[in-house]
């Protein structure tokens, strides 16, 4: 307690310098003075005006402190959430100073927080008048500046987190500053020697200034275009929701006749006048008796178990009272001679009636603004040019254009699933071809290397390079034509050497080309043959498959059928065999056992009972008077002779001795 003491001593002094704080006098505060503190601090927190306290009804201020400790999402300790309006209310040093502890330990998210409670804080508006149209634009007007709100909110405080220090922008600034002189400088260099300089001065200065007029045209126009396309998309949504309207308009008006709708409104302004005259009055005065109780429950002291236990007590004392005049009315009074009973019971039946269908409407309409708001809300959300959501109908149009797409798409993606295993099998033939192919190369440039041959393989390569090199020499006008005939000629002798030694090479090489090229036939054919054995395998098992699915879920279907039938034939025959039992009692005359005899002589014996009942009934009825006369008489003799036991005893008593002595009585009179 002391450390928690001194550190909001400490704070109070740091928040409010020109007031003198200290612990021992604020030890010493009274319970007045600790709650205009704490209204200090709050007002400090939320940015207003302290209040005066000693001014302000008490019970403004619990409110008024309560609702800012509510915004600023305070908590309090567990077990005292029920006593924080009543220690407020009395000021309570134990409950107030971890208060002030917390406002001051966390003071700046607290402004923060304030600072947001004062704009989100969204106002409540009754359900009752959710469907005025007006109110309702207003309303969704409001939640869209709030949301507005939030939004630029969020946007500064990520600026303010992501932004640099003050040291780091005076830099950037200073380095702008600089790179801004040496822009000026080259732009007047340029200025003096192109532009001062250039004989088409005037023109070129008309042309930049049409283009700096027409981007600023364009930019008007493009902002121009983009306020339209915001409002066509209004205007669309607006649009849609009249449609719509009008669309519920015609389907309630279908089949309606002047009659029916003076009758319609004849009933509306029923529910409104009952609605207004009874049961909103009932609901306002109920409302103001529980805010009378709970008013002078929180102007109580708090109670202890003894004063509990006496209130209980005389709650049950005047619950027996209660019951007892109740019961004494009720003999008092007989039903038989009220003749309004029956009309009572009838108006307070349609009472409750109407209660209920007045609860039930407001529920409904309460239910429909809900409604009306979340669409809304959804078509506020819609982009620019996007539709409305499909009703019923045209869903199911949609479903019903979607159905051969989706069969196409099948078919479609069949298809697909062939060509892609097809080009699966087209992928690995290419993959051994590369392969073989790499084989033949590394083998071809063995049996050059075998033969002395080396580097056969790569003269077409070579001579693809000679060419691009002929080409690239044409192209060069520098070189001259004798350079160029000699470099042909020793060109020339290179390929014939070369085509000289690389002769028998060739000679042994054709052969072996011939055998690839049949060798690559038989392996084309034979890949055909097997290509075209997939396809008809892979279609053949798919349809097996489907025939396959389809056969199960008939035979799963038929099991189905038969369990069913089987239980309803388990319960025919169950009641096949009772039918067969009854009539075997009813033939053989054995009444002990049919059901239907013992049937009917339990309703006859109830009957019976009914019967004897009603006599007993009727024969109370008619004695009620008599016995009721009776009762009174012995009651009327019983108080006579108390009263004359009383007369007696007084009268032993003032006029001599009384006294009773072995079974005798003696009275000695007094002179």
């Amino acid at each position: 307690m002391s450390s928690q003491l001194k550190f909001v001593v400490d704070e109070l002094k740091a928040l409010y310098p020109k007031k003198n704080y200290n612990i021992i006098e604020f030890d010493g505060y009274q319970p007045d003075q600790l709650v205009q503190i704490l209204s200090n601090v709050s007002c400090t927190i939320e940015g207003k005006d302290q209040v005066d306290t000693r001014a302000e009804n008490r019970e403004m201020t619990v409110k008024r402190l309560l609702n800012s400790l509510y915004i600023m999402k305070y908590r309090p300790p567990s077990g005292t959430e029920y006593d924080l309006a009543q220690s407020l209310f009395v000021g309570e040093k134990s409950i107030i100073l971890p208060i002030l502890e917390w406002l001051l330990r966390e003071r700046q998210l607290l402004e923060k927080r304030a600072y947001l409670g004062k704009y989100l804080m969204k106002i409540e508006v009754p359900a009752a008048l959710r469907g005025d149209s007006n109110l309702e634009e207003l309303y969704e007007n409001y939640e869209q500046l709030l949301e507005a709100f939030k939004d630029a909110h969020r946007e500064r405080e990520q600026l303010v987190s992501g932004g640099s220090n003050a040291g780091e922008l005076r830099g950037d600034l200073a380095v702008m500053e600089r790179e801004r002189e040496i822009v000026a400088a080259k732009v007047a260099t340029l200025q003096k020697t192109r532009v001062e300089g250039s004989k088409a001065n005037a023109a070129l200065l008309a042309r930049v200034k049409a283009l700096r007029e027409a981007r600023a045209k364009r930019d008007m126009l493009l902002e121009q275009k983009a306020r339209l396309q915001t409002t066509c998309a209004e205007l669309e949504r607006f649009v849609a929701r009249t449609k719509q309207q009008v669309t519920e308009a015609r389907r309630a008006a279908h089949g309606v006749t002047p009659q029916g709708l003076l009758q319609r409104a004849e009933e509306e302004e029923k529910v409104s006048t009952y609605i207004a005259n009874e049961k909103i009055p009932a609901d306002i005065k109920s409302a103001q008796t529980q805010l009378q109780l709970l008013r002078e429950v929180a102007s109580q002291t708090c109670l202890t178990r003894s004063d509990l236990a006496q209130v209980e007590q005389q709650v049950r004392t005047l619950s027996t009272e209660v019951n007892a005049l109740l019961e004494r009315r009720m003999a008092a009074t007989d039903p038989a001679d009220d003749k309004l009973a029956p009309f009572k019971q009838q108006a307070a039946m349609l009472g409750r009636k109407k209660e209920a269908a007045a609860e039930a409407l407001g529920d409904l309409k309460r239910e429909s603004a809900t409604l009306k708001a979340k669409l809304e809300h959804i078509q506020g959300q819609l982009l620019p040019g996007e539709e409305m959501p499909l009703t019923e109908e045209q869903y199911k149009r949609y479903l019903a254009q979607l159905k051969p797409r989706t069969e196409l798409f099948k078919a479609r993606r069949s298809q697909l699933s062939s060509q892609t295993a097809e080009c699966g099998v087209l992928s690995r033939t290419l993959e051994v071809l590369r392969a073989n192919h790499d084989l033949a190369q590394r083998q071809l440039a063995d049996e050059e290397r075998r033969l002395g041959l080396s580097g056969y393989s790569s003269t077409a390569s070579q001579l693809e390079e000679v060419d691009a090199a002929k080409t690239q020499l044409d192209m060069q006008k520098e070189v001259s034509l004798e350079a160029l005939s000699k470099t042909i000629l020793e060109l020339n002798q290179i390929i014939a050497t070369k085509k000289a030694k690389l002769a028998p090479a060739i000679q042994e090489l054709r052969p072996l080309r011939e055998q690839y090229q049949s060798a690559l036939a038989d392996f084309n054919k034979v890949k055909q043959q097997y290509d075209a054995t997939a396809a008809n395998i892979g279609s053949a098992s798919n349809k097996i498959e489907q025939e396959i699915k389809q056969i199960e879920e008939e035979t799963r279907q038929a099991s189905a059928e038969a369990a069913l039938l089987e239980a309803k034939t388990e319960v025919v025959g169950a009641q096949k065999e009772m039918l067969e039992q009854e009539m075997a009692y009813y033939k053989a005359g054995d009444k002990a056992k049919s059901l239907r005899d013992r049937l009917n002589a339990k309703i006859a014996e109830e009957e019976k009972r009914g019967r004897h009942l009603k006599e007993v009934q009727r024969t109370m009825k008619d004695n009620e008077p008599a016995n009721e006369r009776q009762a009174q008489l012995w009651e009327n003799v019983e108080k006579i002779f108390a009263a004359k036991l009383r007369h007696l005893e007084a009268a032993r008593r003032n006029s001599g001795v009384f006294r009773r002595e072995r079974g005798a009585e003696t009275l000695t009179i007094l002179n």
